[in-house]
C-alpha cells in the first residue's frame, strides 16, 4: 500500500512540474493570425487544419493535460506556416 501511495505522489509530483504552454498556445494563434488572410483563399484545408490543432490544444488545457496541449500547440504552429507556405506559393503562381 506504501508503494502505491509513493507511486502516486511521484505521478502527481511530475504531471504538476509540466509548465503550461503558454508561450507555444501564443504562438499557435500568431502562426494562424499571420496565416488566415492569404490561406483561406488559398489553402484553406491546410489551414483548417491547424484551427483545429488549436482548439484541441485550448481543450487539453481546459482539462489541464499540459503534455498534449504542447504537442497540440507546436503542431498547429507548423501547420499554420505550412498553410502560409501553401498559400503564397499558389498566390504567385497565379
Amino acid at each position: 500500500m506504501r508503494t502505491l501511495t509513493l507511486s502516486i505522489a511521484l505521478a502527481l509530483a511530475a504531471c504538476a512540474s509540466v509548465p503550461p504552454p503558454v508561450t507555444e498556445l501564443a504562438a499557435a494563434r500568431a502562426a494562424l493570425g499571420q496565416a488566415a488572410p492569404l490561406a483561406t483563399q488559398y489553402a484553406s484545408a491546410e489551414l483548417s487544419a491547424a484551427q483545429r490543432k488549436l482548439e484541441r490544444a485550448e481543450q487539453a488545457m481546459a482539462r489541464d493535460d499540459r503534455v498534449q496541449a504542447r504537442r497540440l500547440a507546436e503542431q498547429a504552429v507548423v501547420d499554420a506556416r505550412f498553410a502560409w507556405a501553401v498559400a503564397e506559393n499558389e498566390r504567385s503562381r497565379q
